[in-house]
Formats: C-alpha cells, structure tokens, sequence
C-alpha cells in the first residue's frame, strides 16, 4: 500500500476544526488515504453511502456516529465516503457540523460533486477546507512534501541524480499516476483498466449528475481532447467536431473538469504585450491517453506542477498560481509559476532538445523572471547558466520533477 502525502494536509485541516474535503479523480485513492487517515485516530469510524446497511444506519438516526464508548477527551474521526450520493448531503452536513463540530472530526471523501455545491444555494462555506488528491508523482513517490519556501530554495542547486527518482518517473509516463495501474506496471492491464474507467466515468458520474441525455456526444467530445493537449482549446472547433451548440460544448468541459477527467490552464496576461487573455490549454489527469510522446510529456509536467501548486495553496503557504504564457505572435512557453501573481519561473517541455529554447529566453528577458527551466524527456542532463542576475537551467525531467511535492 503506499502512503499518500495528502494525508499531512488532512492532519492540518482537521486539527483547525473544519471538515476536510478529499475530492480527486476516480481511482485515484480517495478511499484508500481516507482509510490510511483513520488509523492516525484512536477512535473513529467509517461510513460508505455505497454500504446498504451504513444507509439505513444514517436514515434511521443522522447522529449515528455519537457512540456511547468514545472518550470525549479524545479526537473522534468520522469518515464518511460517497456521502455526495445522498440527495440531501449538503443539508445533512451542514447540521452534523454545526450540531458536532467542537466533538468530532470530519473527513468527507468523493468524487468532483464536492465542487457542486458551490452553484447550489446550500453554502457549506466557512466549514470545510479542500484536500485535493492527484495522481502520484516523482516526488510523492521519493517521499517528499517541500514547502514553497524549500523549493524555491532548491531552484540554485542541481538536485541530485537519484536512480529511484527516474525509475519512478520512466513508470509514469508509461503506467499513468493511478495506483492500481502504476503498481501492476502491466499494459494489457491498464489498457482494460483505462476503457473501463472512463467509461463509468462519463456513463456513471458524469450522466448521474448532469441528467445527460446524449451522452455518447459527450463521450465523443472526451475522446477529441487528448488529440488537442498542448494546444490552446477552441471550443467553436469542438462545437463542429461534434455537432452540438456551443453552449453545450462549454457546459460539457465543465462538467469534465469538475469530475476530474481533465483540467485547464490559463495564459498569463500581465506584462505581455499582445497576450493571449482568453484561450485555455487542457491536460489530463491520465497522460497516459494522450497518444504523442511529446504532448503526453507536456501533459505529465503539467500535472506535476498543478500538484505542487495545489498542494502549497492547501498547506497554507501563499498565493502561487500556475500558467502558460503566448502572444498573438505564437511566441509560447508551456508553463509559467506566479507567487503573487508575479511571474517567478519558467518551464518549457521538450523531449530531447537540449538547446536552449528562444522563447524561454525571450519571456525570461521580457517578464524579469528569475529562473527559466528547460526540462528534457531523456536522462543525463543538467546544466545551468548564471547571466545578469537570472538562472536558466537545462535539466533531465526525472531529476526536477523530484524537488516537487
């Protein structure tokens, strides 16, 4: 079983009070960290919406979880898993918290329908925090969680060549970051676990939710994407492609992003002269579906470094935003790392060049950005320059992507 860091940030949450919020991709985890969390508790207890007898339990007496024998000088957690299949959860989670709060710990655990509620007029806010759990990583797999701080610390040194880090990271991109398929490490295996995944997500969650009724349109629309990665998404073209309205199409690209099939980046405006200010690139959560090597590498950084971001955003540790940056003159590096909303480092995705890309130099000069990062698909490289002030670094992507959470 391996451990999941998400858990140190479980910890911080529940420890201020507010229900923790452990939303992520299907089969990424979900339960198996929320089972993990549970034994850091002397006393606690599990309940599963998809358990005929834990739905009876709640439906009889909501309070079900105040058993006699707790010790009430003691944390108590109380998981409660796919409790977002409830009709009435919102509600429901807003009296057990309010009535509870000061006695018990609540760890909720789901799909993206945790997302919902913020378009609904049940508020959960000012209750709970959001955990997000993403598909492992390089550096979850070394075992490390860096604070923001350490790592732009990390930024002047080579990090080291660790023979385990490029294992991990060769597994990647062959086996996708869900745990079943990466620790099986079989193709046949995730090739079957692929089709049947993605099928219940689009058939299962997605039409459940939404109410769908063309349903193979939108999975028609799920297998245009992983041909547009690394690109920015025209919803007009998807709308030809497929055949529906364009308000369709934009009402489907939510949905998928909040089911955590794909996610989008945005292009970073300020200080770019004839930026692009509307056009999203979208990456998946499953690389391993993009079919090019290139864009695959593209799509597996950009999930690293949505990890990283999202990770420092729930630990607390400031306003660090992730994007990408291009002109209406196709100049374009695929990643751009804010603190503050000022530009602090660049990433560019090439498989094997390892000439310095022109337009990393160009946005380094324009934007004042400190460091620029070239990563390489191939091992073996590291090399930096020190000019005016600024580092540029053109680095093997197993051995920086280890330095991330």
């Amino acid at each position: 079983m391996l451990p999941r860091l998400a858990g140190r940030y479980l910890e911080k949450i529940t420890g201020y009070g507010k229900m923790a919020f452990l939303s992520g991709p299907r089969q990424v985890g979900k339960t198996t960290l929320a089972r993990q969390f549970q034994k850091t508790f002397s006393q606690s207890l599990y309940f599963n919406w998809d358990i005929i007898t834990d739905q009876k339990r709640l439906l009889k007496n909501p309070y079900f979880f105040e058993v006699a024998d707790r010790d009430p000088g003691k944390p108590f957690l109380v998981v409660l898993d796919e409790i977002h299949k409830y009709a009435r959860w919102k509600n429901y989670l807003k009296g057990a918290y309010d009535a509870h709060c000061r006695d018990f710990r609540f760890l909720v655990t789901g799909s993206g329908r945790l997302d919902l509620f913020k378009k609904g007029g049940d508020s959960l806010l000012g209750r709970y925090l959001a955990a997000p759990l993403f598909p492992l990583s390089v550096g979850e797999l070394s075992g490390r969680l860096p604070s923001w701080a350490r790592f732009k610390e990390s930024l002047q040194d080579p990090p080291a060549a660790e023979p385990s880090a490029l294992e991990a990271y060769q597994a990647l991109f062959k086996f996708s970051g869900f745990p079943e398929p990466f620790l099986k490490a079989d193709t046949s295996f995730y090739n079957t676990w692929f089709q049947e995944r993605k099928s219940l997500l689009v058939r299962e969650d997605i039409r459940n939710a939404a109410n769908i009724r063309e349903i193979s349109l939108m999975e028609t629309l799920s297998h245009l994407i992983p041909d547009k990665v690394g690109a920015p998404l025209s919803t007009n073209s998807l709308k030809e492609d497929v055949g529906v309205a364009f308000e369709t199409v934009r009402d489907w690209l939510l949905l998928l992003e909040r089911f955590y099939y794909m996610t989008r980046i945005s292009p970073f405006s300020g200080s770019v002269v004839r930026a692009l200010r509307k056009e999203t690139k979208a990456y998946l959560y499953d690389w391993v579906e993009v079919p090019q090597d290139g864009f695959r590498f593209e799509n597996m950084v950009a999930l690293h470094l949505l990890k990283a971001v999202s990770t420092w955003r729930a630990m607390g540790e400031g306003d660090i935003g992730l994007h990408y940056v291009r002109d209406k003159e196709k100049n374009e590096v695929d990643f751009l790392l804010t603190e503050k909303r000022r530009p602090f480092c660049l990433v560019e995705c090439k498989l094997s060049d390892t000439s310095l890309s022109p337009a990393l130099s160009l946005y380094q000069d324009r934007l004042k950005v400190p460091t620029a990062v070239q990563l390489v698909h191939v091992g073996g490289v590291c090399r930096k320059t020190v000019r005016a002030g600024t580092t540029r670094w053109v680095i093997s992507a197993d051995r920086w992507l280890d330095v991330l959470p």
